[in-house]
């Protein structure tokens, strides 16, 4: 049934469609892996000392050279895009002045993120499937320092792990989260959010994010952040990541990060290596391994996790497939071996303007 479905949907997908619209440029992420989480934030030895050192939406995304025969999903994702501008627009006309002149060349209001599909059966859990997004929303006539962000999930160093690595009882953090998010200068490293997540609780944040090369090859990111939640009260995060740049295909990375909740008075921390190979324009392959644990009773593990994903953009630069097999040992579980694999649909939106 499964192999059914596949054909059926890669048929409908590749077959013409009556449908006609003359522009046929789309807002791409920049390459293949550009849309993992893992890659998100790479830099370069010369943006080190800037402020690229965001989430994913926060880097330039250029139009797409590439022209295409429309087909259904260009004309969905082309309206999606549309219909989200339009609701920004008028939000951010909330904000300007009456007789405030339009500045040449200045941006307008946009919406952009992504929506992520997931099926992840494993040992004895055949059924798992999983729903990501996110969506920014940036406000022109609030001087470019305030966005407006929308998410399933508030902790974004793990955007593209499966559920049951996230669903565990110490990680508590797959909630749905609003926030107004507000930087004192366009390139500051310093935001502040309020907004509402993790079991309808008001919070306030804020953060410090940073990157560092060491040469041409090492280079390090990290960032601090504090919070309050109504009931969760104190909180805070630490991260540190090193890469190294092998080549331009071949890079290694590990992330460190510890979470400080002041309710369990215990740290969380987790560690993981990424290698991130980019085989050629449309097809990248990033074996990973993470380990996590946590500080109470003792420094100890409570799930390991291993995969390797296949990520593939071929029919479109914004629509991305993945096939990720992976091996999740839990402590909920005893630590009995789960093999698994995900299998994930993710398209991107939102274009420059």
């Amino acid at each position: 049934m499964l192999c059914l479905t596949v054909v059926y949907c890669h048929l409908l997908l590749t077959s013409p469609s009556t449908l006609h619209i003359t522009d046929g440029t789309v807002n791409p992420p920049v390459n293949t892996t550009s849309g993992s989480v893992t890659d998100s934030d790479i830099i370069r030895p010369a943006d080190a000392n800037s402020s690229s050192y965001e989430e994913f939406e926060d880097s330039p995304t250029p139009l797409s050279t590439l022209q295409h025969n429309d087909r259904w999903f260009d004309v969905w994702q082309r309206s999606f895009t549309d219909t989200m501008d339009f609701t920004v627009k008028q939000l951010d006309g909330l904000f300007e002045n009456d007789g405030e002149l339009t500045i040449p060349g200045q941006k307008e209001a946009k919406a952009e993120g992504r929506i992520q599909l997931a099926w992840e059966p494993r040992s004895g859990m055949l059924s798992d499937t999983d729903l990501r997004f996110r969506i920014r929303v940036r406000l022109p006539a609030l001087k470019e320092r305030v966005d407006l962000l929308l998410s399933d999930n508030e902790d974004e160093t793990q955007n593209n792990t499966i559920r049951a690595a996230r669903d565990t009882g110490n990680n508590n953090r797959d909630r749905t989260t609003i926030a107004l998010r507000f930087r004192p200068e366009q390139d500051s490293h310093y935001s502040f959010r309020i907004g509402a997540g993790r079991r309808d609780q008001l919070y306030a944040m804020t953060r410090y994010r940073n990157a560092f090369a060491f040469s041409k090859q090492w280079a390090m990111l990290y960032d601090a952040e504090l919070y309050y939640y109504t009931r969760d009260r104190l909180g805070a995060e630490l991260g540190a990541a090193f890469q190294y740049e092998i080549n331009k295909k071949h890079l290694v990375r590990q992330n460190n990060r510890f979470y400080f909740r002041d309710e369990t008075n215990d740290w969380l921390w987790r560690h993981e290596v990424h290698h991130l190979f980019s085989v050629d324009q449309n097809n990248a392959v990033i074996p990973h391994f993470m380990v996590e644990g946590l500080s109470q009773p003792s420094y100890r593990v409570e799930e390991i996790y291993g995969g390797f994903r296949w990520r593939n953009n071929m029919l479109r630069d914004w629509l991305f497939f993945e096939v990720e097999p992976f091996v999740l040992w839990l402590r909920d579980e005893d630590f009995k071996t789960s093999y698994g694999i995900a299998l994930r649909v993710e398209a991107y939106y939102g274009r420059d303007t």
